[in-house]
């Protein structure tokens, strides 16, 4: 069963592609829009080293997890990718994934997608449903090479007229009907053809978030963060423009009698709404790139200011809420302190709403904070299995795992001078062999500094020479005042002296044409005070002699 794997494959092949075009479009556009450029082995105790790559395959026969979730909580594209990949690595639920998303998919123009899910359907012998339309496949070719027939024309007609709106129109029409049908390479290309006839903010901003989502599903990670970047910048410019606007309608609303004033105002604060949702949707598709990129404490940030109303009613082609609080919750666990766990997640109120939803993450939370490690440790391992069917989480869930082990194991011997292992082992859920090597792990690297007794198996606090570190304190003192005073010394010394040290190139400047054969020979001052009243040289001075 490779079927997510086949299409992880046709995806990569266009994304060097899409990324080349992307930049010579780019250059090509000049120096016109230089402004918007410059915006850019074990998982728990009782689990298995499961690396959660290749053709993984998860029992959920001990959780709660349903088709339903994914169904009920995404749409489009999304939807059935994430079906796909249920059914590449869950076998009890497999049938079932292939026949929800042959459903879904005949509501897009993906006829190459398509075709691999009908003859995964039949090369795992599973009955084809009862209004399964043989025509489909060719009927929709048919549609597909008659619409982009259509748009291809009417955007030369659009050219022709040179009316840069329709041209700019024209590019996205055309770039949405290549993304329905799962051609990513085409679509960008469109989506950054329509950079040229952008002529406002807003319509740039449209671009930016037209080629964010072409990116996203080609898993084009670096382009999606760089016009991420680049829409925030537009947005935030347009925001100072739009509060400005809407701080002066508030100030006559009073005086208002015509129905258009109003009508005016109303309209400024849904604009303003819509760049909200706009920075929203922005955050979750940077939170899922940097996650990607294996930059955990970045994407747990973008993830935190997403807004729940705006997750919860308008990202369902993006995004669920429960899947964003599980991001949220691994990537902080494995990167924040303490005291940011409790200040940005738990007494947030716009995370609380988050974990209502999913009161098994809360309770993680909550357990980690507290630091009861056993019963987090044990939620996480029943939890387990839901996360590695996340397209997004498993490669990294097995990474994340560990960070937060070693962090739950660093915070749990930091307030002794010895500790039991076996103790250890029985509150980190775990054996005492995989605790020592864990233990091995954290102290090469220099996370904790101990030393193991592996006969009594206890886990001792490094020795530190108090003495010696007296010392080396004492002699980097030492060596600080020596230093600071020679230049009190010296200071002392130029001043009783009466010594001045003259600017070389002001010397130069004022000094006469007949001196300028002189300029190689070094400067000389006398120096009062001195026996024998000597002349000496500059470059003579030095600290040394001075002292």
């Amino acid at each position: 069963m490779i079927l997510s794997k086949q299409f992880n494959s046709n995806i990569n092949n266009q994304i060097m592609d899409a990324q080349n075009i992307v930049e010579s479009t780019i250059a090509a556009s000049g120096d016109s829009n230089n402004n918007n450029d410059n915006s850019q082995q074990r998982l728990n105790g009782n689990a298995t080293t499961l690396s959660y790559e290749e053709n993984y395959q998860v029992d959920i026969s001990l959780t709660n997890f349903e088709l339903e979730t994914i169904t009920s909580s995404y749409t489009g594209l999304m939807r059935i990718y994430r079906l796909l990949y249920v059914a590449d690595h869950c076998p009890m639920l497999r049938n079932d994934a292939l026949l929800t998303s042959f459903k879904y998919i005949q509501e897009t123009h993906f006829i190459s997608l398509y075709k691999q899910i009908l003859d995964e359907i039949k090369k795992q012998n599973i009955p084809l449903p009862n209004d399964f339309d043989a025509a489909w496949h060719e009927r929709t070719q048919r549609n597909y090479v008659h619409k982009l027939e259509k748009l291809d024309t009417d955007l030369r007609n659009f050219r022709t007229n040179s009316i840069k709106d329709s041209i700019r129109r024209g590019h996205d029409d055309l770039g949405d009907h290549y993304l329905d049908a799962g051609d990513f390479f085409n679509a960008v290309r469109c989506y950054v053809r329509s950079r040229d006839y952008c002529v406002t903010p807003r319509h740039m901003i449209t671009m930016c978030m037209n080629v964010i989502k072409a990116s996203f599903y080609m898993q084009n990670w670096s382009n999606v963060l760089s016009y991420v970047n680049k829409a925030e910048q537009a947005i935030e410019s347009l925001e100072s423009t739009t509060k400005s606007t809407a701080t002066a309608t508030q100030s006559v609303l009073t005086l208002m009698t015509n129905p258009m004033e109003v009508s005016s105002a109303s309209t400024t604060n849904t604009i303003i709404a819509s760049d909200a949702v706009l920075a929203s949707r922005l955050k979750v598709y940077a939170g899922i790139a940097e996650l990607a990129t294996k930059r955990y404490k970045p994407a747990a940030r973008h993830f935190l200011g997403v807004s729940f109303d705006h997750c919860s009613n308008q990202f369902q082609d993006l995004i669920s809420p429960q899947t964003l609080i599980q991001y949220v919750c691994l990537c902080s666990l494995a990167t924040f302190e303490r005291s940011e766990i409790h200040r940005l997640i738990i007494m947030s109120t716009n995370v609380k709403q988050y974990l209502e939803l999913e009161p098994s993450i809360r309770d993680i939370l909550h357990q980690f904070y507290e630091t009861s490690y056993s019963s987090c440790l044990a939620i996480m391992s029943q939890l387990e299995p839901i996360f590695a069917l996340d397209q997004y989480l498993s490669p990294h869930l097995r990474t994340l795992y560990y960070e937060i082990r070693h962090r739950i194991i660093i915070t749990y011997f930091l307030p002794y001078k010895n500790a039991s292992m076996t103790l250890m082992a029985r509150q980190l859920n775990t054996t005492i062999d995989v605790l020592e090597d864990e233990l091995v792990h954290l102290i090469r690297s220099g996370k904790i500094k101990a030393r193991i007794d592996s006969k009594n198996k206890i886990l001792y606090v490094a020795d530190t020479d108090q003495r010696w570190y007296a010392y080396q304190h004492a002699l980097t003192i030492t060596k600080q005042s020596e230093k600071l005073t020679r230049a009190l010394l010296l200071r002392s010394a130029v001043i009783k002296a009466n010594l001045i040290v003259k600017d070389e190139s002001v010397i130069s400047s004022v000094r006469s044409p007949n001196s300028n054969n002189n300029n190689n020979v070094p400067r000389r001052q006398f120096v009062p005070n001195v026996a024998g009243s000597m002349m000496v040289d500059e470059d003579d001075l030095s600290d040394e002699e001075a002292m």
